[in-house]
């Protein structure tokens, strides 16, 4: 049998100088070298809220696009929210539906609340699962509600008092917005048991047990709306969200948006162009019951 020749090499070691007997490379190994390569370490990964953002000067709505690379589209975004509305206008061929049934748009009423959390930006209300939103065939459900105050949205160039924010999503993570806007009248019953139930402080959390809202009580009559498509208002001001804010509004006492004004306000991101996108006043169909 034939063998191989062996090969000295040096193999250095601080202070020594070893000649070490290998084995000679095969043919194989020759004609195809081992190229070297360094292990990189993979990036972190980006949080979605990686950095604090807030409705001060300092890390306000005008710098939310430059705090983080995951923040970039409220600062370069082309069909950002909110945005000034105009009242008024011709209706379109109504394609929205709202209906406690069988119909495009539906929301449930009666559920109770489960968190009642002023998160330092806004008070959210999280509901329990069962509240849909049926919009041009695709389910929504229901995730949470919270306000701002002022109102977000501005009509003819003007700021309402408050705005009421339902948030949906659907099983592919789009996003449903309906913005409720909110105008100083008479006390609105339903409001009243979430004042009653405010978080003290700043990161608190209230948990109401058994307490119920008729989340109907939070829709005005539904006859028309402003329909565009437009992000979130918050950062990371993701894109690609279905608006509906509807032009009938419901009403709160002074006292009542006094007392979440006092803890949130002001919480609202000034309105961003419209650029390309169209506003459709659409007529709603359907009843509510």
């Amino acid at each position: 049998m034939k063998h191989s020749p062996l090969r000295l090499d040096l193999l250095v070691i601080p202070g020594l100088l070893v000649l070490v007997a290998c084995g000679a490379p095969q043919q194989e190994e020759r004609n195809n070298p081992v190229i070297d390569t360094v292990a990189v370490a993979p990036p972190a990964p980006v949080s979605a809220r990686p950095v604090h953002w807030g409705y001060g000067e300092e890390a306000g709505p005008a710098t939310w696009g430059s705090l983080s690379p995951v923040y970039a589209l409220c600062g370069n975004g082309q069909g950002q929210s909110p945005i000034a509305l105009t009242s008024g206008g011709t209706s379109s061929s109504p394609t929205w539906r709202f209906n406690y049934g069988n119909t495009r748009f539906a929301v449930a009423h009666h559920e109770h609340v489960e968190d009642l959390v002023d998160n330092g930006h806004t008070i959210q209300v999280t509901v329990e699962e069962g509240s849909t939103l049926t919009l041009n065939g695709t389910n929504y459900t229901l995730k949470q509600f919270h306000v701002h105050t002022p109102s977000e949205h501005t009509l003819d160039g003007k700021n309402l008092p408050m705005e009421v924010h339902m948030v949906h999503q659907d099983s592919a993570g789009h996003f449903a917005v309906v913005g409720v806007l909110v105008k100083e009248g008479k006390a609105n019953a339903n409001f009243a048991k979430l004042v009653a139930n405010l978080p003290a402080a700043k990161g608190d959390t209230v948990t109401v047990a058994g307490e119920q809202l008729d989340l109907n009580m939070h829709l005005p009559a539904q006859e028309k709306a402003y329909h565009y498509v437009g992000s979130l208002t918050t950062p990371p001001c993701s894109e690609g969200v279905q608006w509906l804010v509807l032009q009938d509004m419901i009403t709160l006492s002074k006292e009542q948006i006094e007392a979440f004004s006092s803890r949130v306000g002001p919480n609202n991101r000034p309105t961003q162009p419209l650029n390309t996108r169209t506003v459709s006043t659409v007529g709603l169909t359907g009843s509510m019951q």
